[in-house]
């Protein structure tokens, strides 16, 4: 229950036969206590509320029923046995007291425990829209697209620079910005909207390395795939993990092939980890030891893999722009900045005085 593995757990005092045998009148051995029947289920909010509901609509029938065959059985031996006079009928017919306990609430601001889910969502978002934000204003300041804001269209002359500078380029900006996003992220949902946020530190850094990691990915589908790219990373980080993350649905619930999925779908690796931060004390067998090596593992694959392909279309001459197609657009960039400069006067033609 600490360690994030349970929704619920039964609880069955140890006296439990000696207070079911009590109710028949029977003698119990010396030294033996004996209270009222009771089975206590302990719910676990902070491992997902909806996954406590369905434990608690599971476990609650199935004690009742346990209840009505037990007590069948205890009416039997009461008839028979010389004290039965001091039981009832309808307390021997359903003898045992159920009862739900939370074991440890949920922080006050903690929004039914899905913070930990919207934190996480937030986190991939962060990086998927930093790697969208810069693969834009890298591609737009070397050339190789437009920048259009408003009415206002500009297209900068191409630059002589490769697919893997490229990509180091867009890693490197990715790194700074992923923090900044985070942080900013952060400050808005614990400092503006009061979350509860223990351990914030631990929670930004986390926070930090898993949007690099997205980052990092969805760069590399830009580099591979182009436009593409985008498509393909939506549907893998963001659409895929929003179905088989456990978020709001528990894990357990789900259709096999997205359990499956959700074994190396990014956002459940992020959502183990911030939700072992803000709800069991950030501990390592909570969820976060597997999220930092997920995060971790992704980031190591997503750098391989860019370069292994990208470095391979270099070789291959599998350039963006062509070299003679470069040489021939920086041509008529400069001509057409010369024709655009304004002609000095020929030296031997009169300047012309102004009128009165």
């Amino acid at each position: 229950m600490d360690q994030n593995g349970a929704y619920a757990t039964v609880v069955i005092p140890p006296n439990f036969t000696a207070s079911l045998l009590s109710l028949t009148g029977l003698r119990l051995p010396a030294g033996t206590s004996a209270g009222k029947p009771a089975v206590e289920l302990l719910t676990n909010g902070r491992a997902g509320t909806v996954g406590v509901e369905l434990a608690d609509g599971v476990l609650e029938p199935a004690v009742a029923r346990a209840s009505h065959v037990i007590g069948r059985q205890l009416l039997a031996t009461a008839r028979a046995a010389p004290a039965a006079a001091s039981a009832t009928a309808a307390v021997l017919n359903d003898p045992i007291t159920f009862t739900s306990v939370d074991y440890r609430p949920l922080p006050a601001h903690s929004a039914l425990g899905l913070s930990a889910f919207y934190m996480a969502l937030l986190a991939l978002m962060c990086g998927f829209l930093a790697a969208t934000i810069i693969n834009a204003a890298v591609d737009a300041g070397t050339g190789y697209a437009t920048t259009e804001i408003g009415p206002k269209w500009r297209q900068r002359a191409p630059l002589p620079i490769n697919r893997w500078q490229t990509l180091l380029t867009k890693w490197a900006m990715a790194l700074p910005i992923t923090g900044l996003l985070t942080g900013l992220v952060l400050l808005v949902a614990a400092g503006v909207l009061g979350m509860d946020a223990p351990n914030g530190g631990y929670l930004w850094l986390f926070s930090w390395l898993c949007a690099a990691s997205v980052a990092a990915g969805t760069l590399v589908l830009f580099a591979i795939l182009g436009t593409q790219g985008q498509l393909l990373a939506l549907l893998l980080f963001v659409y895929l993990g929003l179905a088989s993350a456990g978020g709001t649905v528990p894990l357990q619930a789900l259709p096999g092939p997205l359990k499956l999925i959700g074994e190396i779908e990014p956002l459940r690796q992020i959502l183990a980890g911030v939700r072992s931060i803000l709800y069991f004390g950030a501990g390592g067998s909570a969820g976060l030891t597997r999220g930092i090596i997920a995060a971790t593992a992704g980031l190591i694959f997503w750098l391989a893999l860019g370069a292994t392909v990208v470095r391979w279309y270099d070789r291959k001459g599998l350039h963006r722009l062509t070299p003679d197609l470069l040489a021939y657009v920086q041509r008529s960039v400069s001509a057409y900045h010369a024709q655009a400069q304004p002609q000095p006067l020929p030296a031997d033609q009169p300047t012309r005085a102004p009128e009165a």
